[in-house]
């Protein structure tokens, strides 16, 4: 370890050495050695040496000097280092992006949020070997060692409140299989995959009868991803389209690896705003192990890693199948969604022309919220055939990277059934457009039926107006202070003469009406 001959030391000479140039980077592939861990003050920099690097590695097209992506060596070093770095200052997740689409992050502080039921529990200070004061200074110590009674209750509290409010555990975000063991090991940072009795080599190394390990990342940090991305010799163009979370689907080839960018739907909980929203999943598949990252949670991992504990006795488990299973779990979790919108869509349109008219609103937001659903599915499904339909024929071409054996026609199949899903979709959406616009036409028949009610109300109205006016006219002429026909007589047959027109008149204008269909 300590001649000058050796890889580690030139490693370090270089390392450390006066640049030539601008460009001039050099770094060493672990022969077989293993990094010590690193003091504060050679931890302190390397953190230098590692900013300046950065700022120039920001730009893909800087010129590296080991060509990532063209010669497939595990940088193991790399990421030891890493993890010694993060030792002395963890690096914190970064927050899911609630905005799914765009590439503005936000800011949460889950942690430092209590229970609801932590929240309205008070805070008890109780005495402690080494007394102390609270933050409103007072010493509880004093209180409790007058009172034995309200020692006790301030214990009692206090193991009501640590009952409630269990310490929360960090999230496991890396989570990594291997063909050669049983088990799958999860951990909260990438330090966590390995202790004392293991290393990264013996993680990723396979055996001379062949295998497979699988790396599966959720919600990396940009310091994550940059350390694997060098660790795996992955090219700067895949680690940029990893880092913005890249939203096109696509698959590229290159000269040690394929990239598969697809696009998933948050589905853990319906209840939650976020449900159907897009959820990238980005696939490093080597010939060796794959390298899979997302920035949201999802099953499609898990439902992967159980597969393969039912099948890995019965199927060639390599990472071009691996990377299949992932493609096909993420197909395959469109299929419920679109039955409950086949089923929602059956509904409302035997729903369209027997609701009620108070129901109208409430079928109006159904069938919006309907048509939504479906066309978030339509768009995440859009380009899945036609990146898979390039991919499949990719394999026949018969490129070094492809998949081997018969995944292509698995692939065929995973195409069948995002055509399948697709034409389901579309048929969904003619059929909401279809009650959408029964939908409309019901309104309007009501508004019409209610129209031509108040038009004949309106008619009747009329009708008796025009039979009262002449009626008031020839009672108001009775009624004036002057001679009228029968004053001076005693006999009622002019009165009864009168009632008599009147009634003749209001028959006769009635008849007229019904004759006319004017009611």
């Amino acid at each position: 370890m300590s001649s000058s001959g050796s890889p580690k030391s030139e490693a370090y000479n270089t390392r450390h050495a006066p640049s030539i140039g601008p460009l001039s980077r050099i770094r060493s592939t672990s022969g077989g050695t293993q990094q010590r861990r690193p003091t504060i003050d050679n931890g302190s920099v390397i953190r230098t040496e590692r900013h300046t690097a950065d700022e120039g590695d920001e730009d893909v097209c800087f010129p590296p000097l080991d060509d990532p992506g063209k010669t497939y060596k595990i940088d193991y070093e790399e990421l030891e280092e890493f993890v010694a770095l993060n030792r002395f200052g963890p690096i914190s997740p970064n927050a899911r992006r609630h905005s799914w689409t765009s590439q503005k992050t936000s800011k949460t502080f889950s942690e430092l949020k209590l229970p609801k039921a932590a929240a309205d529990m008070p805070r008890i200070y109780a005495q402690s070997p080494s007394p102390h004061r609270n933050p409103d200074g007072v010493n509880l110590s004093n209180y409790a060692s007058c009172e034995p009674a309200l020692t006790e209750k301030i214990h009692g509290l206090e193991s009501e409140v640590d009952e409630k409010c269990p310490p929360k555990s960090a999230p496991e975000r890396f989570c990594f299989f291997s063909s050669e063991d049983p088990g799958t090991t999860h951990a909260s940072e990438l330090g966590g995959l390995v202790n004392g009795e293991t290393t990264f080599r013996d993680l990723f190394e396979i055996g001379p009868e062949g295998g497979v390990w699988w790396l599966d990342v959720v919600n990396p940090t940009q310091d994550e991803i940059n350390a694997i991305s060098r660790a795996f010799r992955i090219h700067p163009l895949t680690t940029e389209d990893i880092l913005t979370q890249e939203s096109r689907e696509k698959v590229e080839l290159f000269p040690q690896y394929y990239f598969v960018c697809f696009r998933t739907f948050y589905q853990i909980d319906k209840s939650s705003e976020d449900f159907l929203e897009p959820v990238n999943v980005y696939i490093v598949v080597c010939r060796e192990g794959v390298l899979s990252f997302s920035f949201a949670d999802h099953p499609h991992a898990t439902n992967v890693r159980k597969r393969i504990a039912r099948l890995r006795d019965y199927v060639a488990l390599g990472s071009d199948w691996i990377c299949y299973a992932m493609i096909d779990d993420i197909v395959d979790s469109f299929a419920p969604v679109i039955r409950d919108a086949e089923h929602e869509s059956e509904a409302i349109e035997d729903q369209v022309f027997v609701a009620r008219e108070d129901d109208f609103t409430r079928l109006l937001q159904r069938i919006g919220e309907a048509r939504k659903k479906v066309i978030n599915m339509m768009r995440l499904l859009g380009g899945k055939a036609d990146v898979i339909k390039g991919f499949a024929k990719r394999c026949n071409e018969q490129y070094s990277v492809t998949p081997r054996g018969d995944i292509g026609l698995y692939l065929g199949d995973i195409q069948d059934h995002v055509v399948t899903m697709m034409s389901n979709l579309n048929h969904i959406e003619k059929m909401l457009s279809r009650s959408h616009g029964n939908y409309l036409a019901q309104v309007q028949v009501e508004g019409l039926v209610r129209g031509n009610h108040a038009n004949k109300l309106l008619a009747k109205f009329t009708l008796i107006a025009t039979i009262l006016v002449p009626l008031n006219l020839i009672c108001g002429l009775f009624g004036m202070n002057v001679p009228v026909p029968g004053g001076s007589t005693e006999s009622l047959a002019w009165f009864f003469g009168i009632v008599g027109v009147i009634a003749t008149f209001v028959v006769g204008s009635v008849l007229i009406a019904r004759r006319m269909r004017y009611i």
